[in-house]
Formats: C-alpha cells, structure tokens, sequence
C-alpha cells in the first residue's frame, strides 16, 4: 500500500511539471516595473520546475489509467487531491485544508478515506491477480 501511496505522489510531481496546456499568449505591451532608483533587480529569482524525464511521463500514464480503470470516481479525486496536495511537500499532504474543502471537521477524517481508497485499490488489484502490471507499475 504504501508502493501506491508513492507512486501517486510521485505521479502528482511528474503532474505539475508538465508544462502548461494553454500557453499565454504574448503581448505588446511594456512589463510593470518598479521606478525607482533601486529598481534594477528588484525582483527575486524563482527557479522554474525541471522537466520530466520519458521514465516519469510512461509511469504518470500508467498511474492515471490505473486510476481510471480501478477505482470509482469518488476514490479517484479523493487520491489525486491528496497526492496535489503532497507534490513537493516535505511535511506531506495538508489534511486539514482538504477536510475544509470536503466539508469535514477534522483532517483524520480525510486520512483515513484516503488509506481506505488505496487498501480498496490494493485488494482490486489483488483480486484480480494483476501480478504483471503491479510488476510493470512498480
């Protein structure tokens, strides 16, 4: 279980480091800078995120088709709210927050429906002997 509950985390960075799908356009317009005698350089530095390697994208595809093919709806956003929530995180996902989203009172309450949803996907997956594509997922 905990092989799954990695592999969505993992499959969540590989998510936000795909570029954008709608491109902004550019325009012909001058940008907003600060005028001031101090203004060369105001801004900081914000490193951009790498770009995924072909390894993480063919495992993200076989995440997400897993996703789609084993678990129910519900499950499904549940898990990918977590792992969003976890992507590039060291402390982990933020319990609380996705329980004030959901409407609950407490993020134990979110922790457990999550581990509830990979134990379901986990015992799905036992169920139906897909040892070939547990061995090709992990």
């Amino acid at each position: 279980m905990t092989d799954l509950d990695e592999m969505f985390l993992t499959a969540a960075e590989t998510e936000r480091k795909l570029p954008l799908a709608i491109v902004k356009k550019k325009l012909s317009s001058w940008p907003e800078y600060v005028q001031e005698w101090s203004a060369y350089g105001y801004s900081d530095f914000a490193p951009k995120l790498p770009k995924p390697t072909p390894a993480e994208i063919s495992q993200y595809d076989k995440v997400l088709c897993l996703g789609i093919d084993k678990m129910n709806s519900d499950d499904r956003r549940l898990v990918w709210a977590v792992a969003q929530s976890a992507a590039f995180r060291e402390r982990g996902p933020q319990w609380n927050r996705l329980a004030r989203i959901q409407g609950l009172a407490d993020g134990r309450q979110i922790k457990r429906r999550y581990f509830d949803a990979l134990i379901r996907l986990h015992y799905k997956l036992k169920a139906e002997d897909d040892d070939e594509l547990l061995a090709k997922i992990f």
